[in-house]
């Protein structure tokens, strides 16, 4: 497999993973359950009658344990696979990938102030002040105030980042999807990865029934 494929193995057994923990954390399923009908004591001639429960889609408990421990070993195996792969790499993918996370995220950011505009607003009768009248009294009166939001930036400087970013993000997309197409994983999948989780329990259970 390639390690496109590789991601979506790991994908794939951890949700297994996680799919049998919650199996076992289920207490129904770890149980056989007898319902003992007791007829006689409740109307003469009546005959007591015992009856299984049956709960649909339940396997034994220690297969079910058995997987999950095969689970483990083949998410270490496929763990190994991955690393080596990667090593093979002319460049290290998970910086890669981190650091063009980081530059869509400057991308998004700079896209806010692009559109970032100075603006102005006049307050009618906002301030006041203080006078004195020709009987040498202090008087308040009122007047306008205009609050003008002028940008510190050079809002043509970050558009031309943003073009830049982008045909770096994008470049860098496009060799990290190469690689992941292109680079082999030593590993296969022992089952099918597009089976349900009840498909692969179910053939994991019917072959290694003794």
């Amino acid at each position: 497999m390639n390690l496109k494929e590789a991601f979506q193995a790991q994908n794939k057994i951890e949700k297994l993973f996680d799919f049998v923990d919650g199996y076992l954390g289920d207490g129904k399923n770890l149980v056989s359950v007898t319902e003992k009908h007791l007829r006689s004591k409740a109307a003469e001639g009546q005959q007591d009658e015992k009856i299984d429960v049956v709960v649909e889609d339940k396997f034994p408990p220690d297969k079910i344990i058995d997987f999950m421990l095969m689970l483990i070993e083949e998410r270490e195996k496929l763990s190994w696979a991955v690393h080596a792969a990667k090593s093979s790499m002319k460049f290290h993918l998970d910086s890669a990938v981190d650091v063009n996370k980081k530059r869509h995220l400057a991308i998004e950011r700079l896209r806010t102030l692009r559109n970032f505009k100075s603006s102005s607003l006049l307050e009618k009768n906002a301030g006041v002040g203080y006078v004195f009248n020709n009987e040498g009294n202090q008087t308040t009166y009122r007047y306008d105030i205009e609050r003008v939001r002028t940008i510190d930036f050079d809002r043509n400087r970050v558009r031309d980042l943003i073009d830049k970013l982008q045909a770096q993000a994008d470049k860098i997309s496009n060799e990290i999807d190469a690689a992941l197409i292109s680079t082999p994983v030593a590993y296969k999948l022992p089952f099918d990865m597009h089976a349900s989780n009840m498909e692969v329990i179910e053939d994991f259970v019917n072959s290694n029934e003794n």
